[in-house]
C-alpha cells in the first residue's frame, strides 16, 4: 500500500495561536500603553511599566524612530456609581504620581532611553478632543449592539469574566473602550507625540493581559470600515504578560480566552 502523504500544518493558519514579534518597523511610529485605573497602583506602577517597555528596546527597535505615549484610563472609569467629585480626586492624585515616577525612572535610565521628549502622558478626555466625532461613533457603536445578538453575547462574557454586573455602567465601559482601541489603531485619533509629530506610519496598544472580546468583535467587524495600509497592527495588540502579538483577524471569539 503506498504510504500516506504527510499533511504539514502552518501554525499561523491555526486560530488563537499567537507569536512575539521579531522587529517593530524601521518606520516613524507608536506604542501605546493605556494604564487601567484599577491596576496603576499594582500590576501597571511606575516600575512596571519600565519593565514592560524594556520588552521592545533595544531588541525589538530596528531605528531609533518610536515614541511611546501613555494613555491613563481616568475618564472612562467615570462610568460608576461613585461620586465624580470622590474619583476626580482620586485619579489627579494617582495620575500624577504615575506620571511623576516614570518620569524619574525614565531620566534615571537615560542610557537606554536617551529620547526623553518620546515620551508623552495623557489623559482618557485627550481621545474625545483628538478624535473629529467620537462622540458620534459612540452612539453608532451602542447602537450596534443593541441590534447585534453576538456583540451582545460576547458583551456579557466579558462582564462575567472581569467580575463585573452587566449593567448599564459596565456594559458602556466595555464598548467606549472598545471604540477608542479601534480608533486609535486606524489612525482616528490625533496624539500628542513631540518626538513621532503625528508623522507616525504605524501604532501599536501594549496591554499587560489580553483584550476583552468586545474590542476583538469590534476590530473584526470594522463597523466604519477604516483602513490604515501602512499599519500592520491596525488590526491587532501586544500581550505584554504572554509577550505575543494578538492578531485580532486570527482569534476565534468562540474559543479565545482571556487567560
Amino acid at each position: 500500500m503506498p504510504k500516506a502523504k504527510k499533511v504539514s500544518i502552518n501554525p499561523k493558519s491555526e486560530k488563537n495561536v499567537f507569536f512575539d514579534i521579531n522587529k517593530l518597523p524601521a518606520e516613524k511610529g507608536l506604542l501605546l500603553f493605556p494604564i487601567s485605573m484599577s491596576r496603576i497602583m499594582n500590576r501597571q506602577d511606575a516600575k512596571s511599566f519600565l519593565v514592560d517597555i524594556r520588552k521592545f528596546s533595544p531588541s525589538k527597535v530596528s531605528k531609533p524612530l518610536i515614541g511611546a505615549n501613555i494613555i491613563y484610563g481616568d475618564f472612562l472609569y467615570l462610568y460608576s456609581n461613585k461620586p465624580a467629585s470622590e474619583l476626580k480626586n482620586t485619579f489627579i492624585e494617582q495620575v500624577i504620581n504615575h506620571k511623576n515616577g516614570t518620569q524619574k525612572l525614565v531620566e534615571k535610565n537615560y542610557i537606554d532611553f536617551q529620547i526623553q521628549h518620546a515620551f508623552n502622558f495623557m489623559t482618557w478626555n485627550q481621545l474625545y478632543v483628538g478624535s473629529k466625532d467620537f462622540g458620534r461613533r459612540l452612539d453608532q457603536i451602542k447602537k450596534t449592539h443593541k441590534e447585534d445578538v453576538l456583540f451582545q453575547k460576547y458583551l456579557k462574557m466579558d462582564c462575567k469574566d472581569f467580575e463585573k454586573s452587566m449593567v448599564a455602567n459596565h456594559g458602556n465601559f466595555f464598548l467606549e473602550e472598545a471604540l477608542a482601541f479601534y480608533l486609535l489603531s486606524h489612525n482616528e485619533i490625533k496624539l500628542p507625540n513631540e518626538y513621532i509629530e503625528n508623522n507616525q506610519k504605524w501604532i501599536l496598544s501594549c496591554y499587560p493581559g489580553r483584550q476583552a472580546r468586545s474590542i476583538v468583535y469590534v476590530s473584526q467587524l470594522n463597523p466604519f470600515k477604516l483602513n490604515w495600509p501602512s499599519n500592520p497592527y491596525q488590526n491587532a495588540f501586544y500581550d505584554l504578560e504572554s509577550k505575543k502579538l494578538i492578531e485580532f483577524d486570527r482569534v476565534d471569539l468562540e474559543t479565545y480566552s482571556l487567560k
